[in-house]
């Protein structure tokens, strides 16, 4: 069958495009990571920002520390990691990481949101907190991680555990601050990462140093990536004082090394 002239041209311009395209994505390979809730925001709003700066494309697949490392014990496939210091302790006796490209870089601490547009509470001092947390009608903490052991523990060292036990919800990772938003409950005790920039919730502050204990998050690169060039790369971005700057804006402290 001979084809029209003008359809023989749409064809060939219809074939290089795809051919482009398939050389395109060649050319640009894929960084699939697996991170942590804890630093989901800052990841999310700098994604396009990382992407252009390595010339790759980023998958990302967030959850708590304790599920992404579960799956990969199990054999699943990733390029990045990005978890708690133990965890990554975890996968290197199992050998699914390369010890040699690890990264430490930002850490969070524990902090307390309200609905935005009510009074603000204080709590700066411990006898501000403890206040806070018995005139609260409700409160919202996780069920799992180290973040629900700070708080635990700081309800045992105010001596309010049994007040707050009674009208405590325990959430699913990220479910607090949108339960707050929603009026659903009082107060939200998570992450600060978590907190900051959250639609309708109000930042009251960190726990007071005394009760502070910091969730410390590392990137480690997969001994099986079929991409450990951008996969450096992109653990090097990390170290970066741009990638430093935006994490403060998110409630993470930078870690130097």
């Amino acid at each position: 069958m001979k084809l029209a002239p003008r359809f023989l041209f749409s064809f060939l311009v219809l074939g290089l495009i795809s051919s482009n395209s398939f050389l395109y994505a060649q050319e640009t390979p894929s960084l699939r990571i697996y991170s942590s809730n804890g630093v989901k925001g800052v990841l999310e709003d700098l994604q396009s920002d990382i992407e252009r700066a390595i010339e790759t494309t980023l998958s990302f697949e967030f959850s708590t520390s304790r599920t992404l490392a579960d799956k990969v014990s199990m054999g699943e496939l990733f390029d990045i990691v990005i978890l708690t210091p133990a965890l990554i302790d975890e996968l290197a006796e199992l050998e699914k990481i390369d010890i040699k490209a690890r990264y430490r870089f930002a850490q969070v601490g524990v902090g307390v949101g309200s609905r935005e547009g009510v009074p603000m509470k204080s709590v700066e001092t411990l006898n501000d907190l403890r206040e806070t947390l018995l005139g609260a009608e409700s409160i919202a903490y996780g069920a799992n991680g180290q973040s629900r052991r700070t708080n635990e523990a700081s309800f045992s060292a105010l001596g309010v555990t049994a007040e707050v036990r009674e009208k405590s919800r325990l959430t699913g990772p990220g479910e607090g601050p949108g339960l707050v938003a929603e009026g659903e409950v009082e107060l939200v005790l998570t992450l600060v990462s978590e907190l900051i920039r959250a639609p309708g919730v109000q930042f009251l502050g960190a726990l007071p140093s005394e009760l502070q204990r910091y969730i410390q998050f590392e990137a480690a690169l997969g001994i099986a990536t079929k991409n450990s060039a951008k996969g450096r790369e992109f653990i090097d971005f990390l170290s970066s004082p741009d990638f430093h700057d935006v994490l403060k804006d998110h409630g993470l402290d930078p870690i130097s090394q």
